[in-house]
Formats: structure tokens, C-alpha cells, sequence
């Protein structure tokens, strides 16, 4: 069963086609102890050939808590980035009892195309028993154990900090790949310019594009409820940088969505451009809305809003 998935992404993966210890991977350690923000070891578990697929990060626990305390504001998040929940979301049923393990397991959440990797701790007897139930049968692989089923597409791989979902040909595993998308710098500038999210959406890469790579993230404020969100783009040149900046000053001005918000352009010669609003409980203004209506992404793909 193909899980529902936001237009865009689905968009971006086909038609835009243009371990290392588990501590290594988004949230495999409680300790992290590395530096590193939650989204960039998301992108470093990734392998550099997904960068033609749209990547999405959830800080699972944050996210748990603030759909708890603020439904409306948070509700864009309550699947937490963890295709199973969406999908019981959709079917009923316990999502525990289908998989072994629910979302309280999980520290952080990737999507990758139609695959997503979970890092957390996981009951491995129990994700075993859950799977024999399905059908799948189990063999080793390298650090955890790999499950599948006669004439299902699907190849999960658990851990007991690491659990992965294969429905493409990315080549996502429990072990950190030898080359991931952190890497390659677009996707570490892109990174840093969001900073520290608790949420994340890269649209694919696209080499021949004036925009050739961005992200949408979002930050909490100091006092942990409120939360603003953050477009990075890096583009092509210096005039693509100015077109995409006039393009999403457009949203930006009196009577707009996004009225009042800053619309920046970085140095250099492939120029880093950023817009940053404040989240509300309206639509197109909640953290995750843009990966649902497209508006602002939109603005750099086509050059108008689809949203």
C-alpha cells in the first residue's frame, strides 16, 4: 500500500530526477555528544545518491510534545515523519501491535522518497514477532536484521537503535553510508543556514536549476511553544539569487500571507536566499504547511505559486 504523501514530495521524487556506530545516525544516541544538529546527522545517515529524492526530518520527541500542547498550531506534524503512523492514521489499529514499536520509541524521523529511516530504541523481539505475523521472514545483515515478504516490495531492516523502510532503490540501511548528503555542500550550507530545527524538508536537488537546492525548517522560540520556520535556498548565480529573492518578496508584502516577513540574500557568487515568518494556526502558516500546499516552494520551481 502506498502511503499518502505530500504532493510535492511525490512531485519532486519522479519528475525532478534531474556504520559507523548508530550515534552517528539522527537520534541512534541520546547522548548525541558530536555538535552536530539533529537535521545534520539526518543527512548524514542519508546516501549522497538520494539528493535527486525530496528528505524530510522530524525530532520525533519534540514534535510529540508540541501536537500534545497545541493541536491546532501542530496538527501539520502529528504523523511525526513515521510512515506507519500516518498509515494507522488512516486504517485504525495499533501501530505497536502491526510493528513493534509505536511512536514513543522513536527519536527522530527521515523520509526519504517512499522510505524512511527511524532512530530510537526498539524492542527487536518484538518488531521480530510483528513481522513473522505479516509474513515477512527474517536473515542477518550487517549490524541488525533484514525482513521480507514473497511478492512485497517493501525490505524493512531493524537495530535496536536504528529501523528502516525500503520502497525504492535508495539505498538506505542501518549502517551510515560511506558518502552521505552531508557531503555535499549544498546540502551542509542549506543545513546551516536552517540551523537547529526540529523539522526539516529538502526538495530535491537540481544541478540545471537557478534554485538549485532548498529547505524549508522549523525553529522554537526561547520559550520552547512558539516557533518560526526558515526557507533556505542556494542558487545558481547573483541574478538568480535576485529573481528568487523579488519572487518570494512577492508573498511578503501588505495583505499577503506572509506580510512583515524578511526576504535576505547571502554573498558570493551562488548566493544563499532566506525567508523567515512566524508560525499561526492558520492555513499555510503552521509548521509543514508549504509541504502540503506547495505556495512558497512553488515560487522556486515554477516561478509562481501553486499553493
Amino acid at each position: 500500500m502506498r502511503l499518502p504523501r505530500p504532493f510535492l514530495a511525490v512531485l519532486l521524487t519522479g519528475a525532478l530526477t534531474a556504520s559507523a556506530a548508530a550515534c552517528s545516525l539522527p537520534g541512534g544516541d541520546d547522548g548525541g555528544g558530536d555538535g552536530d544538529t539533529g537535521l545534520e546527522r539526518a543527512l548524514d545517515a542519508v546516501p549522497a545518491s538520494a539528493a535527486d529524492q525530496a528528505v524530510t526530518y522530524r525530532d520525533v520527541r519534540t514534535a510529540r510534545r508540541l501536537v500534545a500542547a497545541d493541536p491546532a498550531l501542530y496538527r501539520g506534524l502529528a504523523g511525526y515523519g513515521i510512515l506507519e503512523v500516518v498509515q494507522h492514521g488512516y486504517t485504525g489499529g495499533s501501530v505497536r501491535a502491526d510493528w513493534g514499536f509505536d511512536a514513543k520509541d522513536v527519536r527522530a524521523a527521515v523520509q526519504v522518497g517512499d522510505g524512511s529511516l527511524l532512530t530510537g530504541r526498539f524492542d527487536t523481539d518484538a518488531i521480530a514477532r510483528a513481522m513473522k505475523k505479516q509474513g515477512y521472514k527474517p536473515t542477518d545483515s550487517d549490524g541488525g536484521t533484514r525482513y521480507k515478504k514473497s511478492g512485497e516490495p517493501t525490505t524493512f531492516e531493524a537495530s535496536e537503535s536504528v529501523r528502516t523502510s525500503i520502497r525504492s532503490d535508495v539505498a538506505l540501511g542501518i549502517e551510515a553510508p560511506d558518502k552521505s548528503l552531508l557531503d555535499k555542500e549544498t546540502y551542509a550550507e542549506v543545513a546551516d543556514c536552517l540551523g537547529d530545527v526540529y523539522e526539516a524538508s529538502y526538495y530535491a536537488e537540481r544541478a540545471d536549476a537557478d534554485t538549485v537546492l532548498f529547505a524549508i525548517g522549523g525553529r522554537l522560540g526561547k520559550d520552547r511553544e512558539s516557533s518560526t520556520e526558515k526557507l533556505c535556498a542556494r542558487t545558481g548565480s547573483r541574478k538568480a539569487a535576485k529573481n528568487a529573492a523579488a519572487r518570494l518578496r512577492e508573498k511578503t508584502a501588505p495583505g499577503e500571507r506572509y506580510a512583515g516577513s524578511k526576504v535576505t540574500v547571502g554573498e558570493g557568487g551562488t548566493p544563499l536566499v532566506s525567508m523567515t515568518w512566524k508560525n499561526r494556526a492558520e492555513s499555510g502558516l503552521r509548521p509543514g504547511d508549504n509541504d502540503k500546499t506547495g505556495e512558497l516552494p512553488g515560487l522556486l520551481i515554477w516561478g509562481r505559486s501553486k499553493g
